[in-house]
């Protein structure tokens, strides 16, 4: 059995998506994008260390900008590990992880959400603060007050052998294991096992074998009364031409 995986993002990177695939490009990389938040989250240890809204978000941040993992105590005496390496495309197990993901964070990417939050806290706190233009090549200013749109991806036809465990080992034995206990799992013991898989795709998954949809919710995904729809964008639909990446 072969299963399909879904990517949470934006309308900012649905025609890029559409273009090359999904993990064609990583704009982390391409443009920068991670080494911007590098360059941001050192500055806000400079400048935010007692700004409310910076320590809010300070442990992730710090986590993704040095590319690792974040543990998390939860209520129930447990940890859960947040995986905030960006060296590659993910996907998740789940159409609906994917669309928590998406409505989660505004811009359809974390790196992007963190860099535009991170330059509007040091430009009140130092109203001449500058971007690095050699590390500003996506221009983050232009997306400051985007509407957005948030977008789930599905890919299908993935093969295993293309995809990876979020510590590097091949999806094979996780997916083995899955074929065995979802049939005698029930819908809430499902939900449970399956929201924090994810894997990398090691190659790109050309348009041809992709999906768009366009998700609206209400609510927020930390709240109990979130709740989503998604509707399929078809291929001529003006979306796809709108405030695209550079």
């Amino acid at each position: 059995m072969n299963y399909k995986y879904y990517h949470g993002t934006s309308s900012i990177f649905l025609a890029s998506i559409a273009e090359f695939g999904l993990g064609g490009i990583n704009p982390n990389l391409k443009y920068k994008n991670l080494e911007l938040l590098k360059y941001l989250s050192d500055q806000g240890e400079i400048h935010l260390t007692t700004n409310i809204e910076y320590l809010k978000s300070r442990e992730p941040i710090l986590a993704m900008a040095r590319q690792t993992d974040l543990e998390i105590d939860i209520p129930n005496g447990n940890n859960i590990f947040f995986n905030y390496r960006h060296d590659g495309i993910y996907v998740a197990f789940t159409r609906e992880r994917a669309a928590i993901y998406a409505c989660a964070n505004r811009y359809g990417s974390e790196i992007l959400d963190y860099c535009i939050k991170l330059y509007k806290l040091l430009k009140i706190e130092c109203k001449d603060f500058r971007l690095p233009a050699d590390l500003n090549l996506f221009g983050i200013e232009k997306y400051l007050d985007y509407e957005q749109m948030p977008i789930l991806v599905e890919a299908i036809g993935v093969k295993e052998e293309d995809l990876e465990t979020e510590n590097g080992r091949e999806a094979s034995h996780i997916l083995n294991e899955l074929r065995e206990i979802i049939p005698t799992l029930s819908k809430r013991e499902r939900f449970e096992k399956l929201q924090f898989i994810n894997f990398k795709i090691l190659k790109p998954t050309p348009p041809e074998r992709l999906k768009f949809y366009e998700i609206e919710y209400s609510s927020h995904p930390k709240y109990l009364d979130f709740e989503w729809t998604m509707t399929k964008i078809e291929p001529d639909s003006n979306i796809f031409n709108r405030n695209t990446i550079p």
